[in-house]
């Protein structure tokens, strides 16, 4: 990655220093989060910071590059969550229950 510590810092700010897909906080974590490719580098993203977001570990892994899913219910290949496209809200509740 060729992204600049002002580049970096400035997500982070952005992101509020939460995982933009699960928000958890990075204050809690044991390391810093990583920066997430919206759309992979293996797909032809780039290191912009339109195409960064900040991610725990575990959201980054398991994100891996993919950029669809298929819907459980309709069978019905759609994206998946993208924070600078969709409103978290709309897509994902906390939970107390796990």
């Amino acid at each position: 990655m060729t992204i600049s510590f002002a580049s970096r810092q400035h997500i982070r700010d952005q992101a509020n220093f939460l995982c933009e897909y699960c928000h958890s906080f990075e204050e809690a974590s044991s390391s810093l989060f990583t920066l997430d490719h919206l759309i992979p580098q293996s797909l032809g993203g780039d290191d912009t910071e339109d195409n960064l977001a900040l991610a725990c570990h575990r959201c980054n892994g398991r994100r891996y590059n993919f950029t669809e899913g298929i819907d459980p219910e309709t069978q019905t290949i759609v994206s998946i969550f993208n924070p600078r496209q969709n409103k978290w809200s709309e897509h994902f509740i906390w939970s107390d229950n796990g």
